[in-house]
């Protein structure tokens, strides 16, 4: 099977990947990324073979409609897994100015979840990423993997569909040569990804720390 055909298995075979799947329904299949690049890293699958092969940036308002209580399903555990793994350090910076704000459900969907479709994705059937916005990963390595998420070339979910995409641009353009910038403090570092990642760890750092058990 190629690269691209990845996520088909968990489509047709969803019990076969207990390790992976952490929810599933004969409509919808919820994963973890295997490739996470935030510490909550999450796709949703549409199981309907004909939608899953549609082109993610055209989708539908009726497959949206159907696919709404996942994405909020995704984002409950996303929300509930973190503040369960991680305390804020009550360091007034941004997403959170206390602790309130951190354990405030719909606070934290809107100031640290991020939910769309990359506009040129790399693998063929359709899936939804809904992510907390750290950046905080072993898995987030290059360039591409963090400005696939941090430009115009990640589509955001109350966007879609689009009429367009203009592929070339997007992977010629945005991807490659846009310069990278902190999701925390907007600092540009240019092309200099292996700063970026410090910084990233840094910030992560500043303002979460494991729960103690």
């Amino acid at each position: 099977m190629s690269f691209r055909d990845a996520l088909k298995a968990y489509l047709v075979n969803p019990g076969d990947y207990p390790e992976d799947v952490i929810f599933h329904d004969e409509e919808v299949v919820i994963i973890r990324d295997r490739f996470p690049k935030s510490q909550c890293h999450y796709l949703v699958l549409i199981r309907d073979l004909s939608e899953s092969r549609k082109k993610p940036w055209a989708l539908s308002t009726e497959i949206k409609l159907k696919l709404q209580p996942y994405i909020e399903w995704a984002l409950n555990h996303a929300f509930e897994s973190f503040t369960k793994e991680y305390e804020w350090k009550g360091t007034k910076v941004a997403p959170f100015a206390n602790k309130a704000q951190f354990h405030n459900k719909n606070y934290f969907f809107e100031n640290f979840t991020k939910v769309g479709i990359h506009s040129v994705p790399s693998l063929n059937n359709l899936h939804v990423h809904v992510m907390t916005k750290d950046f905080h990963s072993e898995r987030l390595k290059n360039k591409k993997h963090y400005n696939s998420f941090n430009t115009e070339f990640f589509v955001s979910w109350d966007k879609l569909p689009l009429e367009s995409v203009d592929v070339k641009y997007m992977e010629e353009t945005v991807i490659k040569k846009r310069d990278l910038k902190c999701c925390y403090c907007n600092e540009n570092f240019k092309n200099r990804f292996s700063q970026l990642k410090l910084h990233l760890d840094h910030e992560f750092a500043k303002r979460f720390v494991k729960c103690s058990m």
